[in-house]
């Protein structure tokens, strides 16, 4: 942890802060890492201590991560029904299309679904009944 300085009070917007989730940095600086693993939330931000770690995005990130690629998976799906291609060769091709695709967007997705949250206010679980 640094100096602190008055600016840095300031959260920044909406769409910084997405786009510092979209690259899997802390939507307060933009210089730590939001992740300790693949999915894993770090507890806090390791460069100016923001608790990231409390902040719940519960289903939201794979719900949308499902409805953003639904035109993908629509192209793939015409792809293996009207291709001139035997079924044993586009069916694992189009599989592992469809899983790379979930697996490079998810995190993305939700590094910035836990921004969009941090900058709201909301997904901390603090009203949450016990």
């Amino acid at each position: 942890m640094t100096g602190h300085t008055p600016a840095q009070d300031q959260k920044p917007s909406l769409m910084t802060a997405i786009g510092r989730g979209l690259r899997f940095r802390c939507p307060n600086c933009g210089q730590g890492r939001i992740f300790r693993a693949y999915l894993k939330q770090a507890d806090a931000c390791d460069h100016c201590g923001e608790p990231l770690g409390s902040i719940r995005a519960d289903d939201g990130p794979a719900w949308l991560t499902v409805l953003s690629l639904g035109p993908f998976l629509v192209a793939i799906t015409f792809f293996v029904s009207f291709g001139h291609f035997p079924l044993w060769a586009a069916l694992p091709v189009a599989a592992i299309a469809v899983t790379g695709a979930v697996l490079l967007l998810l995190p993305r997705i939700k590094g910035a679904f836990i921004a969009a949250l941090w900058v709201s206010g909301m997904g901390t679980g603090a009203g949450k009944a016990d």
